[in-house]
């Protein structure tokens, strides 16, 4: 102990590791205020201005000589009239989507029903009664529209799942779409029961989500399709949302970035583990300082034990050193408020909603990203024992990473047996978070097998020669 706390004392006092934990306190300030202000930064393109030029100026041509296509004029026709009308509005409220959409589509269905000499009456009570609504505000008209539409369907697909001659494929399809129309009536009556008017809160996003996985929560449901894993847990998390009234997607606080917290800082964290694993020993053989500290009656063993372990010490201090700055940084910019609202997840192994404190949820990502983090650590300890150079050290953990893409590409696109005993196929925890597996089909228990395997080769090396190293000429 006496031994790590003078290691630890050293590298805490070294100036690169206070211009380190100076950076570290800049990127925290400006990850929150990303996360703060991410909305803004967005570009919205909902409008339709790029094309009303060329159609005003297509229509005004056509009326001039008449030359030119009439189908092609009606669209242009209707556009404009359209997009007139939905001016009014501001191009992300409903008002105005509904009139680009609902309206203009039937506005076309009207003018080539008028140029073929049809009746257009219905069709001219439709379109005042789409704006009228509109213009009213009342979007509970839209909805239950749609919900009689869907229900036409749903009557019309129930009569053909009637029909003996279907085959098991045919019914299986009929099954699946009557599944995701069914699914749509439901978050229909939801926005009519929670009175929840169209609109960009966080309840339809929502609905928007869910609706974006029915395709592929009917495919896992009728399919057995795993592939649309995401999409089944879309679906169920959104769900939860809904039924709660609680916005887990608001990605603009402070339990967004906890929930996202190894995908901000890990490589910080990286950087600073293998900076001081790299240079721990090496930087002893450079200065010279490596023989007082062998005369300390001590074993050489002792000694570099005490070293790694100050190392594995200081991953989960710089760790430590993070979350509390997130949390003051952050709570500051953005509130404490989010960290009651729990972290929602869908165990697609057991088929449960697992809802998780957001801290017990981080505790969980800190478990399943340190076993990559200690060895491409002890890489670097170990090329600081064997090489004698510091720059060298640590350039080797970071050609690992890169070198790990390749492998685990080769691994994903080929299957070649020899790479499931690669570390780089394995080291990666999160996979198995949440009823998780492998991408590369390997089990939790292979996975700590090869680790623990490949973490022990380098110590056992890196122990015996520094155990031989000859200090001498040093």
């Amino acid at each position: 102990m006496k031994l790590v706390k003078n290691e630890l004392y050293k590298i805490l006092h070294k100036r690169s590791t206070k211009i380190f934990l100076i950076i570290a306190a800049i990127f925290v300030i400006l990850t929150n205020l990303i996360y703060r202000y991410s909305d803004d930064l967005l570009i919205f393109s909902t409008t339709y201005y790029e094309d009303y030029d060329t159609a005003l100026s297509y229509v005004n041509d056509y009326e001039n000589s008449d030359i030119g296509d009439k189908e092609l004029y009606n669209y242009y026709k209707s556009f404009i009239e359209t997009h007139d009308l939905a001016s009014n509005y501001d191009s992300n409220s409903w008002q105005y989507q509904k009139y680009m959409e609902d309206y203009w589509i039937l506005l076309q269905d009207y003018y080539r029903a008028q140029d073929e000499g049809l009746d257009i009456t219905n069709l001219f009570n439709e379109l005042e009664e789409i704006k009228s609504n509109i213009d009213n505000g009342n979007w509970e008209y839209f909805v239950k529209e749609d919900i009689n539409n869907i229900n036409e369907n749903i009557q019309g697909i129930q009569n053909t799942l009637n029909d003996p001659s279907l085959n098991n494929n045919e019914r299986l399809n009929y099954e699946k779409e009557l599944f995701i129309l069914e699914e749509q009536v439901k978050l229909n009556e939801y926005r009519l029961e929670k009175d929840v008017e169209f609109g960009d809160d966080y309840l339809n996003a929502a609905i928007g989500a869910i609706n974006n996985s029915l395709y592929g929560m009917a495919e896992y449901k009728y399919s057995n399709d795993t592939t649309s894993s995401e999409m089944v847990k879309s679906y169920y998390e959104n769900w939860y949302i809904l039924d709660e009234e609680v916005d887990t997607n608001n990605a603009n606080t402070l339990r967004s970035v906890f929930v996202n917290f190894f995908s901000e800082y890990s490589f910080l964290i990286l950087i600073f583990s293998i900076m001081i694993a790299g240079g721990i020993v090496s930087d002893e053989f450079n200065k010279g300082t490596i023989k007082s500290l062998l005369i300390v009656p001590h074993k050489r063993s002792k000694i570099l034990l005490a070293k790694y372990i100050s190392v594995l010490i200081l991953i989960l201090l710089i760790i430590g050193i993070f979350i509390v700055s997130e949390l003051l940084i952050g709570g500051i910019l953005m509130g404490f408020g989010s960290l009651g609202i729990p972290v929602v997840v869908y165990n697609m192994s057991d088929s449960v909603l697992e809802i998780v404190n957001v801290f017990n949820y981080l505790g969980l990502q800190i478990l399943a990203n340190l076993p990559q983090i200690v060895l491409l650590t002890t890489l670097a300890f170990a090329c600081s024992v064997i090489v004698n150079s510091t720059a060298f050290s640590i350039v080797i953990p970071f050609c690992g990473i890169i070198a790990a893409e390749l492998i685990n590409g080769f691994a994903l696109a080929y299957d070649i047996k020899i790479l499931d005993y690669f570390v780089t196929t394995n080291w990666d925890f999160t996979m198995f978070l949440f009823g998780g597996t492998s991408i590369f089909d390997n089990s939790l228990l292979h996975a700590i097998i090869v680790c623990l395997v490949y973490l022990l080769i380098m110590l056992v090396v890196t122990f015996i020669v520094f155990k031989r190293k000859d200090i001498k000429n040093i």
